[in-house]
């Protein structure tokens, strides 16, 4: 790994490739400290690729926003996975994805943003509020007995 990142200019940020998509597979149960790797599902790339976006500085990978948008109308930019890397936290790589990604909702018709976690993650629920985000914990949003935190923005 490079030297450590120093402001978030030094990011560039683009489109997701297949490539991408397989060194996200392979660096997110590192990146996460556990088995995680089954969240950055294929479809992502296959069949919503075009919504995902990857953060590189000097061209290593060092941060990944997988999203889409849905087809309601008007759509909603829906996150579902982010991954930064440990040695780049906290440096400005979350805030560029995302507003990269709400840009591109924006430009597509999006009125609004949205979000989960699950229930106890206080870095997401952070994180989301200093972007304006609202929150509310939906008891049996992933099924009976299991709560989310549900995070939405108006555009």
């Amino acid at each position: 790994m490079k030297e450590p990142l120093t402001h978030p200019d030094d990011l560039t940020i683009r489109g997701l490739t297949k490539a991408d998509f397989d060194s996200i597979v392979s660096v997110l149960d590192r990146w996460w400290g556990g088995p995680s790797g089954q969240r950055a599902d294929p479809m992502f790339f296959y069949e919503l690729g075009e919504g995902g976006l990857v953060a590189e500085h000097e061209g290593d990978l060092v941060g990944f926003l997988l999203g889409f948008l849905t087809p309601a109308k008007p759509p909603v930019g829906f996150i579902h996975l982010v991954g930064i890397h440990p040695d780049r936290r906290r440096r400005g790589v979350g805030l560029k994805l995302y507003a990269r990604f709400t840009q591109r909702a924006q430009e597509q018709g999006a009125a609004e943003l949205k979000a989960i976690a699950a229930v106890g993650n206080e870095g997401s629920r952070r994180f989301h509020e200093a972007l304006g985000f609202r929150v509310a914990e939906v008891a049996d949003y992933a099924g009976p007995g299991r709560a989310r935190l549900v995070f939405r923005k108006r555009l």
